[in-house]
């Protein structure tokens, strides 16, 4: 039989006794229950049989004394007060006696019914006595000796006594009967108890020294196999769980040699699927860094969350192509997708270079931040380099062979944001804020292959490159927007070769930011002429 079932019918067994113990000791509530109930109603019985003989006492005594009263002195009768009394004490007899018959059994209720009519026809025999008291005396009087003496001489002396005898008697019969069930059912629960004990330990003996001499056989003879003889066979024949590890371990030596082969090749299919999983983790990684910034990155992977952080001062750049909706209309899908691809690759390779956020892409607009998530002084001066880079490399595919040839407009603004990663799938770190809205502006009013910024960002770059102010524009009363359009590096800080930021430049730079200037000028920035607007 196998281990297994072995325990299973022990501890059913062991379930059977429990519940046979729960079950006595369920019947035992409930006899003890029934018992004091039993009692309880036996002591109130015997209360009312007490309450109920002494009221009828003091109702004899009192008829007694009345009775002895000379005619003369009782002319004028009871008053209408002691008549009331005397009712009063006769309905309240009656009541109990009612409460008594409720509380008997059939057997006693009988006796009480048989009891109360014997008390109703003496407490009318009494109340004629009362009324007729010194009005009528003869008659009282008649009443009280034919009547009312010989039936309460009967209840008093015979009947009550009796009934209150039987009572006692029901009372020591419920009290004995409590304590005999009650030492029954410990009894009974006790033995029961002992006894699941006593199996329990049994089982737990027996099973264990049989699995114990089992394991010894199994931990000799996995001994022996390890040090390497191979021909040693454990003897265990029993047909249960020890018997089955026992035909494995022999199985395990026979098969030994072509298992170690098979280690070594899964240890080496492991190893190449740890550097698969290292290399796939790295792309992921990778992937993961080209939608996040690193920061941001290692904060998602070691929270599972990014907080949102203020950055008080980062400048939004953002760009849109002249002339792209005319051309979805010429282009076709694939050689538009093709073409944002080229212009966006170009633009991500500039943002890179001079460390700008790419944020993302809205149909063929670009949005990137600089001054985030590390920030940086510098990052007014950064953007505007990074978007006369972007106005070159869009106006290099200005060619016939291209079909995509766009301008570009470029808007650029300073100010405060709040950053953070929204949703759970498909996740993207954004900005939000007013400064956002305004940059957003500052591209929407601005030109063709020009830089249009706000008066915020040209208090940060006027030192460095020469602007043109625009106009003031005004979207409502409220709101009203100064517009600068950068046209060039100032004369002073470029280069007469490379048409860039010259040394000048650099020191400038170093001077205002604390931070070396590192030159990815790598095209000359090439003037147009400024449109000029009303």
């Amino acid at each position: 039989m196998k281990i297994q079932r072995r325990l299973g019918l022990s501890f059913l067994l062991i379930l059977i006794l429990y519940g046979v113990n729960l079950g006595l000791y369920a019947w035992g509530n409930q006899k003890r229950s029934v018992s004091v109930e039993v009692l309880q109603k036996a002591l109130s019985r015997q209360v009312l049989f007490s309450s109920i003989k002494q009221k009828l006492s003091n109702i004899q005594k009192e008829v007694t004394l009345l009775s002895q009263v000379m005619a003369a002195l009782a002319a004028e009768g009871l008053g209408v007060n002691e008549i009331k009394h005397f009712r009063a004490q006769t309905a309240l007899i009656t009541s109990e006696i009612d409460k008594l018959g409720r509380l008997s059994e059939a057997e006693m209720s009988r006796e009480i019914k048989s009891f109360e009519e014997i008390y109703l026809g003496l407490s009318q025999s009494w109340q004629i006595f009362y009324e007729n008291f010194g009005i009528n005396h003869a008659k009282a009087i008649a009443e009280l000796a034919v009547r009312a003496d010989p039936v309460s001489t009967h209840l008093m002396v015979d009947l009550l006594p009796r009934l209150y005898e039987e009572e006692q008697m029901r009372v020591e019969t419920a009290v004995l009967n409590y304590y005999q069930v009650e030492a029954w059912a410990k009894q009974m629960t006790r033995v029961i108890f002992l006894l699941t004990i006593l199996i329990t330990l049994t089982i737990a003996f027996f099973t264990s020294r049989y699995i114990s001499l089992g394991l010894s056989k199994l931990k000799e003879g996995a001994a022996r196999i390890g040090s390497g003889t191979l021909h040693h066979r454990i003897d265990i024949q029993s047909q249960d769980e020890l018997g089955d590890l026992a035909t494995s371990f022999n199985e395990m030596g026979q098969n030994l040699l072509s298992t170690q082969e098979a280690l070594n090749e899964a240890h080496e299919t492991l190893e190449n699927r740890h550097q698969e999983a290292e290399k796939q983790r790295q792309n992921a990684e990778s992937l993961l860094l080209n939608i996040l910034p690193q920061e941001i990155a290692q904060e998602l992977k070691t929270k599972d969350r990014v907080a949102p952080k203020y950055f008080e001062d980062v400048s939004i750049l953002f760009t849109d192509f002249v002339g792209f909706t005319a051309s979805t209309e010429k282009l076709a899908v694939d050689e538009l997708v093709l073409a944002l691809h080229d212009y966006f690759t170009a633009f991500d390779q500039i943002s890179e270079r001079y460390g700008l956020e790419k944020l993302k892409t809205i149909g063929d607009s670009y949005m990137c931040v600089a001054g985030l998530p590390q920030r940086k002084p510098s990052h007014p001066v950064d953007a505007i380099l990074a978007a006369f880079e972007m106005i070159d490399a869009v106006k290099k595919r200005q060619v016939s062979e291209n079909p995509a040839q766009w301008s570009v407009r470029i808007g650029i603004h300073t100010g405060a944001v709040i950053a953070g990663v929204v949703g759970i799938q498909k996740f993207s770190f954004d900005i939000w804020g007013d400064s956002v809205n305004y940059a957003k502006r500052m591209e929407s009013r601005g030109i063709s292959d020009r830089i249009n910024i706000s008066d915020r960002t040209y208090a940060r770059v006027k030192d460095f490159f020469a602007c043109t102010h625009r106009r003031q524009l005004s979207e409502n009363k409220e709101k009203t927007f100064e517009m600068y359009l950068v046209d060039d590096i100032l004369p002073g800080l470029k280069d007469a070769q490379t048409l860039g930021p010259s040394l000048a430049f650099s020191e400038r730079y170093q001077l205002y930011f604390q931070r070396p200037f590192s030159s990815h000028w790598q095209k000359p920035i090439k003037n147009t002429e400024m449109p000029f607007e009303s």
